[in-house]
């Protein structure tokens, strides 16, 4: 749960596979210093402990002819190469550009279209819907039909005359979370790194944290930003499910999980991408949780939900170990969705 937000120079974690090693180990040195007492700290050095499986050190260092030494520098490119072809492999997800690639290109050519910009764009939308078609072997016409389809299903679910989560999932460049938190840091000691993004399931997994309002937040933003004389930016925080104050960290991770009061068979036998509404969180300890789901059941959740055990899912889809992945404890048979997990280590059937 390091994020880029953290100002490190030591750092241990665990990886299952290539990418998530990779990954993980690029949080390390992305600042060079850190602020102590209201001074800059440069860092002296960085460190990485890294937790593997022992046949990843053999392949790395052992043998006749091992593609790494003990006590030697090497450029990041090789280094990066040798974890690859010698770490666990993971899925590629080729079928996902085909599959979702082409509806971001949909969005994009049909904003080339707009009435503001479409004279000036006019061959740009052409050739770039043209080049678009040809890789991804489909008409954007069609991606725009079905992306109408996901809008009709929503609002006949919702209620709602707009909206279209589905799409707003996929065409999102980094991805985006409906469950991302605006988060209040106290334990920074310098006050411009205070404001930061949190996923909801590693506040409830990790964090003592107590509620706030948004607009309280925002007042806090901006009267730090004013005392420091630096400005913050505000728009990360425009679609974020809650606000928090960050007090302290777990010293052992609090157990959750999702609960949903609807039938999901019908959902399951889809076999397809959905969007849930209605879902709660379970976590008993957790006094302000109830405030969390009068949000939460109002908000559309895009998922995939099949029937079978997290175990099977991770191991037959190849599967990194941080995907987001987890269980409803709400039916007799087994189901799985794409939302964070929480517990690595449980896999029972649901």
């Amino acid at each position: 749960d390091v994020g880029v937000d953290f100002k490190i120079n030591l750092l241990w974690f665990e990886a299952s596979d290539a990418g998530n090693f990779i990954q993980r180990l690029g949080r390390l040195g992305r600042h060079d210093s850190y602020v102590k007492d209201g001074q800059e700290v440069k860092f002296s050095e960085f460190m990485a402990y890294a937790l593997i499986p022992t046949f990843v050190v053999e392949r790395l260092f052992k043998g006749e002819s091992p593609p790494l030494e003990v006590d030697k520098a090497y450029e990041r490119p090789y280094f990066q190469n040798q974890v690859k072809e010698n770490y666990r492999r993971i899925n590629d997800f080729s079928g996902y550009y085909s599959r979702w690639g082409a509806v971001q290109s949909m969005a994009i050519c049909r904003d080339l279209g707009h009435k503001t910009i479409r004279q000036q764009y006019a061959e740009s939308q052409q050739k770039f819907k043209d080049i678009c078609e040809e890789i991804f072997h489909t008409s954007l016409k069609k991606v725009y039909g079905r992306s109408q389809d996901w809008r009709e299903e929503w609002q006949a679910l919702s209620g709602k005359e707009k909206g279209n989560p589905i799409l707003e999932e996929a065409v999102s460049f980094r991805g985006s979370s409906p469950l991302q938190c605006g988060l209040y840091d106290i334990t920074e000691a310098y006050e411009g790194d205070r404001f930061k993004t949190y996923d909801l399931s590693g506040i409830l997994s990790n964090l003592e944290v107590k509620m706030m309002t948004e607009a309280a937040f925002m007042r806090k933003l901006q009267e730090t930003a004013e005392h420091i004389g630096e400005p913050i930016p505000k728009g990360r925080f425009q679609h974020c499910l809650a606000f928090l104050q960050l007090n302290a960290y777990r010293e052992e991770r609090l157990n959750w999980k999702f609960t949903y009061v609807g039938k999901l068979q019908p959902i399951m036998d889809a076999w397809k991408v959905q969007v849930l509404v209605g879902l709660q969180i379970w976590q008993p300890s957790n006094y302000w949780i109830g405030d969390i789901n009068k949000r939460l059941k109002q908000r559309g959740l895009v998922c995939y939900v099949i029937r079978r055990p997290v175990a099977e899912v991770q191991m037959r889809l190849r599967l990194p170990m941080h995907f987001e992945i987890t269980r409803f404890p709400t039916t007799p048979a087994s189901t799985t969705t794409r939302h964070p997990t929480p517990s690595r280590s449980d896999n029972r059937r649901y």
